[in-house]
C-alpha cells in the first residue's frame, strides 16, 4: 500500500518516538534499534526519492505524512510501482536475477552458511548457489491466508533457518491479522483516514476497546475487538468509509488503483455503503518476531547468515504489537539495505568455504524425493488442514493452553498424513509441497513460544492468563531447534538500555 514510517529529524523528537513505541509495544522493543531505524529511514527516503519514487509532497516540495496505526508520520507513494523500479535499477547495475527458482535448503560448511540450493518451479532444474555470505529475505508466513497478496507467503525461510540452527525471538507475536472485506481481497484502506467500524446494531465500538486510538487502534486490538463483538452476538462487523474526506478518497484511488479497478468491474463503490469486514490472517507478516539479529549489520546467530524484512526480528522496533502502520515496509527496506551492506563488507578477506559433494547430493535427493508421489491427499487439502489449525480465532486471537496444545497435536497429525498420503504430480505441486513445511515450521515456532509465555501482552492474548505480568515476563523468548525439537529459553529485556534512554519498563 506504499506507506513508510518516516522519522524526520527536523520535525520529530526521538525521545518522544521512543516513549510512544515503548508504550505501544509493552516494552518488548530495543530503544537502540528504533533509534537506528529512525536515522536510517530518513536517509533511505531521500535515496528512494532521488531514484524517482513518487512520494506525495506538499506545495513546498516537502514529504506529506499521513496518520497510521499509532502514529501520524508515514510518507506515502504508489507502492505497487516500487518492485519494477528497483528491479530496473538492479539490472542496470548488472545484478544477476534468477527467476522462478524456489530455494529449499541452506548450504553449510563447518557451521557456516555457504549458500543455498533450490529448483526451477517450471523446468525442475536443480540450482546450487555458493556464497561467502547469504541474506535470507524470503518474507513471512501467512499460511496463504485470505488477506491481499498472501498466496505465496509460506515461511520457507523460517523452515530453512530453523534446520541449520538459527535462533528466533518472540515468535509468540507471529500472529498478525489485518482487517479485510469478507467477499474480496483488499489492502491499505485506512480507518485512520475517517473510516469507522460498526457492529450489527449499527454501533461504533472501537473506543470501548481503545479509548485513545479508537478506530486507529493497533491491529491486534482491532481484531480482538471484532472477535469479542461477534462472540457477544453483535456480528457481523462492517467498515464504513463514508466519513473519509474527498482528499483522502482521491489519495486512496491513486495509491491503490488496482483495487478500485476491481471494485468498479463489479459495480462496487466502497465509499458509498458499509462493507462487511473480517479479520484477515497474515501470520508472521509485520509482527514483533523473527530471526534474532546480533548487530546493526543484520547478521543472525549462524555465521554467514544475514536476515532482512519479515525474516528479521521486527520486534526490535515494534515490540509486542502486530501490524502497526508503516513499519513493515520501512523495516523491510532498511534491513534489506543494511543486511546487504553488512553481508558484502563481511566478504572482504573471507574465503569461499568448500561445499561437501555428499551434502549436495543429499539435498538434491531430498528436494525431489516427493516428486511423483501418489496419494489420496491433494496439496490443496493439506494447505486447508494447516489453515484450520492456525487461522481460527482460538489459536491466534484469543488463545489458551488447551487451544495451543490442540493446534500442536493437530499439526503433528497433518504432517504424518502429508508424508504418507500427499500427491505430488508436477513441479508446481512440488513447490507447494515444500511450502507446506514452511507453514508447519512457522506454526510450531509460534505455538511453542505462545505456550511458554504465560501472560497476555501485545498481540499475544491468553484467556487463561489475561493480565500482563511484568514481574516474571519482561523477557524475550528465544527459540531454536535442538535434539529434534523446538526449545524456548527466556532472556531478560535489556534494562540498561531503557535506563540509558530514560524509559520506563512497562507495565509499571
Amino acid at each position: 500500500a506504499g506507506d513508510i514510517l518516516y522519522y524526520d529529524p527536523e520535525q520529530d523528537d526521538m525521545h518522544e518516538w521512543l516513549e510512544r513505541w515503548n508504550k505501544a509495544g509493552d516494552s518488548m522493543f530495543d530503544p537502540e534499534w528504533l533509534e537506528w531505524y529512525g536515522k536510517n529511514v530518513h536517509e533511505l527516503i531521500l535515496m528512494l526519492d532521488s531514484w524517482g519514487m513518487e512520494f506525495e509532497k506538499d506545495a513546498q516540495g516537502r514529504f506529506k505524512r499521513k496518520p497510521g496505526r499509532g502514529h501520524r508520520e508515514a510518507v506515502v507513494f504508489p507502492g505497487y510501482k516500487m518492485q519494477k523500479k528497483l528491479r530496473g535499477i538492479l539490472e542496470k547495475l548488472g545484478v544477476v536475477i534468477v527467476d522462478r527458482v524456489m530455494i529449499t535448503e541452506l548450504l553449510t560448511s563447518d557451521g557456516h552458511v555457504a549458500g543455498a540450493t533450490g529448483f526451477n518451479v517450471r523446468t525442475g532444474q536443480f540450482y546450487v548457489f555458493e556464497a561467502k555470505n547469504t541474506v535470507l529475505s524470503t518474507g513471512a508466513c501467512s499460511f496463504k491466508g485470505q488477506y491481499h497478496g498472501q498466496d505465496m507467503v509460506s515461511g520457507e525461510g523460517n523452515d530453512m533457518a530453523l534446520r541449520v540452527g538459527a535462533e528466533f525471538t518472540n515468535m509468540e507475536f507471529a500472529n498478525t491479522y489485518n482487517a479485510t472485506a469478507k467477499d474480496f481481497d483488499i489492502c491499505g484502506m485506512s480507518q485512520c483516514l475517517g473510516g469507522r467500524f460498526t457492529n450489527a446494531l449499527g454501533e461504533t465500538f472501537m473506543h470501548k476497546y481503545d479509548p485513545v486510538q479508537g478506530e486507529g487502534a493497533m491491529l491486534h486490538i482491532l481484531v480482538r475487538a471484532m472477535t469479542q463483538e461477534v462472540r457477544a452476538g453483535r456480528g457481523p462487523i462492517s467498515f464504513d468509509l463514508r466519513g473519509m474526506s474527498e482528499e483522502d478518497k482521491d489519495l486512496s484511488r491513486r495509491m491503490l488503483p488496482m483495487f478500485f479497478e476491481a471494485c468498479a468491474s463489479k459495480g462496487v463503490d466502497p465509499f458509498s455503503e458499509p462493507v462487511e469486514w473480517i479479520p484477515g490472517f497474515m501470520g508472521s507478516t509485520s509482527c514483533g518476531a523473527g530471526l534474532t539479529l546480533k548487530s546493526f549489520s543484520c547478521d543472525t546467530t549462524i555465521p554467514g547468515l544475514f536476515a532482512a524484512g519479515d525474516m528479521a526480528n521486527q520486534g526490535l522496533v515494534m515490540g509486542a504489537i502486530a501490524g502497526p502502520g508503516g513499519i513493515n515496509l520501512g523495516w523491510a527496506l532498511v534491513t534489506g539495505w543494511k543486511a546487504g551492506e553488512g553481508a558484502a563488507e563481511a566478504c572482504e578477506g573471507q574465503a569461499q568455504l568448500p561445499v561437501d559433494e555428499a551434502q549436495l547430493a543429499a539435498l538434491k535427493e531430498k528436494t525431489f524425493a516427493k516428486f511423483g508421489h501418489k496419494g489420496h491427499m491433494s496439496v490443496g487439502d493439506a494447505i486447508y488442514r494447516i489453515q484450520s489449525l492456525t487461522i481460527p480465532a482460538k489459536y491466534n486471537i484469543i488463545r489458551s493452553e488447551a487451544s495451543l496444545r490442540e493446534a500442536l497435536a493437530g499439526l503433528d497429525e497433518v504432517e504424518r498424513d502429508i508424508e504418507a498420503n500427499v500427491a505430488v504430480r508436477d513441479m508446481h505441486e512440488l513447490m507447494l509441497y515444500h511450502e507446506l513445511h514452511g507453514m508447519l515450521a512457522t506454526a510450531r515456532l509460534t505455538f511453542t513460544s505462545a505456550l511458554q509465555r504465560k501472560e497476555s501482552r501485545g498481540s499475544h492474548y491468553r484467556e487463561d492468563y489475561t493480565e500482563t505480568d511484568g514481574e516474571h515476563w519482561n523477557v524475550w523468548l528465544k527459540s531454536s531447534f535442538k535434539d529434534g525439537k523446538i526449545v524456548v529459553e527466556a532472556e531478560p529485556i535489556p534494562l540498561e538500555k531503557f535506563e540509558r534512554y530514560g524509559l520506563d519498563v512497562l507495565p509499571r
